[in-house]
């Protein structure tokens, strides 16, 4: 008789399922891996944008100054606030919900995006709940009256398509306010 030696087929079967249990682990590692790949940055280009947006809608640009340096609040609403800045210019934000951006005019020149990258396909802009701003006055009570406005808060969405992380999109929420002071 020959003595052969070799794999029995338990052997065999117990080798193959663990080749299979090691590959499905490194296939999903390797999946998540490849999802915040793309991921990350899209987060991170959402959060950039938002940052710039409430940062020229608070301390402004070039162009014109922000909430903070405005003189008088003009007129108010959930979406829209227009004020005189304090080199006197007419500056009004709009969150135009038609097509999810923010828009800045300035001295009755044509609407510009904010910040102007802003206006590329499949980056939407919204308020929470559709507001955008809210007003409050001297003693922190909302006001709906501009010449009473003492404080903004401004809450701000972004998102890049459906913003979920499972269909490889970002999505980000930023709120600043700012005091504004009577400036005559």
């Amino acid at each position: 008789m020959s003595n052969k030696r070799g794999f029995t087929f338990i052997e065999l079967i117990m080798v193959i399922a663990i080749i299979g249990i090691l590959a499905g682990a490194g296939a999903w590692i390797m999946a998540y891996t490849v999802k915040n790949a793309v991921f990350i940055p899209n987060q991170l280009g959402v959060d950039k944008l938002l940052s710039d947006a409430l940062n020229v809608m608070v301390e402004g640009d070039s162009q014109a100054k922000g909430l903070r340096f405005s003189r008088v609040i003009t007129a108010i609403g959930s979406t829209r606030v227009d004020f005189i800045d304090g080199d006197g210019k007419t500056v009004y934000f709009r969150l135009d919900s038609g097509t999810n951006k923010l828009y800045r005019s300035i001295n009755g020149a044509t609407e510009q995006a904010v910040p102007a990258y802003s206006a590329a396909p499949g980056l939407n802009l919204s308020g929470k709940n559709g507001v955008l701003f809210s007003f409050y006055d001297l003693n922190g009570a909302p006001t709906a009256a501009a010449a009473n406005v003492r404080r903004i808060n401004m809450i701000l969405v972004a998102k890049t398509g459906s913003g979920l992380y499972n269909d490889w999109q970002g999505q980000s929420e930023q709120v600043s306010s700012v005091a504004v002071k009577r400036l005559q």
